[in-house]
């Protein structure tokens, strides 16, 4: 059989991952490649039973053409979203359908034990027989903070300052991991499977204990030169407010806009207990007329409206998809932000921009951690020889995930962390 380049069985799986369903003509015309490596590809990838003959596509006059699909019993990914007040753990399969989840809460500023995220991670392993578990490519981690180049984590929330999180996680788990950074893990995850999968700049807007944006420019991710691109959060809408951030400024936008500021804000209104409340029960409150609600709902709106604005001027996107708490607060808080953000932004910068809450739900950062796992487990040969191993009866065979005949001999390369693309 002849040789089956990498490439052409990255483009391929990508495009179906994508697209879930696709025909012979579909990928040639999609991917680019010429058809006698498409052809080469698909019989590998067929044979192997890491694709799969779905239906048939009829056609006028000639032969129907076989629709494709991946086999999502060829793989499975796990993904933990370090985010918020909760860690949440999820197995997908092969074409990031969650099969379950798990979420544990962890004590806020204090050192959060490894041990916690490497406990959940059997946990949602624990029902995969032998033979799946075999299957097991890599597990996709969603953090917040900041990554250094070693793969050293500073994180607030987590108690974390250069903790060297990867390579604990590698020891107790010998699997390969990736991370990517949550506003990645959630732009990209639309950009794969959400709102964005029609266009190629778009910024991704999350507001929930921090507030951050995600953005993709022709395409790909943004990182900058650090990776702290989108700190919307940490810019300073209102100069003269008291509100004190947790970056130890005043007046950031986070300090007005985010889930806990409104609680904060409606309570220092009330005199209620803040523990008591949470964001959506200020907006439910809102929903019934409450005036306390609506004036914080409408400066939180107005701050967060007046950032935004700035970042669709300064990038010029052609799509705002909301996420986070802006979902649950569509019909109250949403219209603030939106009035305000054309309040200030250019009629002409504006015009044709689409703006959408996202489609993915909660679950983003998980399905943006298992996308994420999914395109760079492509881009190792090791990890692509065990995508394209051999199905047998409904399993991979270990006798034969290392190669196959007609593949490439290549050096594997080792597991980093998730470049972003």
């Amino acid at each position: 059989m002849p040789k089956v380049a990498n490439q052409w069985l990255q483009e391929i799986l990508r495009l179906l991952y994508i697209r879930r369903t696709a025909t012979r003509s579909d990928v040639i015309e999609t991917t680019g490649l010429n058809p006698a490596s498409v052809s080469q590809a698909l019989r590998l990838l067929l044979d192997c039973g890491t694709v799969l003959k779905v239906g048939e596509k009829q056609s006028n006059g000639g032969r129907p053409s076989d629709v494709l699909s991946l086999n999502p019993e060829a793989g499975y990914f796990a993904a933990v979203d370090l985010e918020g007040r909760r860690i949440r753990f999820a197995l997908s399969n092969f074409v990031g359908d969650i099969r379950c989840r798990w979420e544990e809460d962890f004590e806020q500023g204090r050192p959060l034990p490894v041990e916690k995220i490497t406990n959940g991670v059997s946990r949602v392993l624990e029902d995969l027989d032998d033979d799946q578990r075999s299957r097991l490519v890599a597990l996709g981690v969603s953090y917040p903070g900041f990554l250094d180049p070693e793969g050293r984590l500073t994180a607030f929330n987590l108690g974390w300052h250069r903790f060297p999180f990867l390579t604990k996680l590698r020891e107790a788990l010998n699997i390969p991991v990736f991370a990517e950074h949550d506003k990645h893990s959630c732009v990209l995850a639309e950009r794969w499977l959400g709102s964005a999968q029609n266009y190629r700049h778009g910024l991704f807007v999350i507001v929930e204990r921090g507030i951050g944006i995600g953005v993709f420019l022709d395409g790909k991710a943004v990182d900058g030169w650090r990776g702290m691109v989108g700190e919307l959060g940490h810019c300073t809408v209102e100069p003269d407010a008291t509100d004190l951030c947790a970056c130890g400024r005043r007046g950031c936008v986070e300090s007005i806009a985010s889930s806990g500021s409104i609680v904060r804000q409606y309570c220092e209104r009330t005199g209620e207990t803040k523990e008591q409340l949470r964001v959506t029960d200020v907006f439910e409150r809102a929903r019934r007329g409450d005036e306390a609600a609506k004036a914080v709902l409408d400066r939180a709106g107005k701050a967060l409206g007046r950032a935004l604005s700035y970042a669709i001027q300064f990038l010029d996107p052609e799509i705002v998809i909301f996420g986070g708490n802006l979902i649950p607060g569509e019909d109250v808080l949403l219209p603030i932000v939106k009035a305000e953000i054309a309040r200030c932004t250019l009629p002409e910068v504006l015009a044709g921009v689409k703006m959408t809450v996202s489609s993915l739900g909660l679950d983003i950062r998980l399905k943006g951690a298992v996308s994420m796992a999914f395109r760079t487990s492509l881009r190792n040969p090791q990890l692509l020889d065990q995508m394209c191993a051999p199905v047998l009866n409904g399993h991979k065979s270990s006798s034969q995930r290392a190669g196959h005949p007609g593949r490439n001999e290549e050096v594997p390369l080792p597991v980093q962390p998730s470049d972003g693309g």
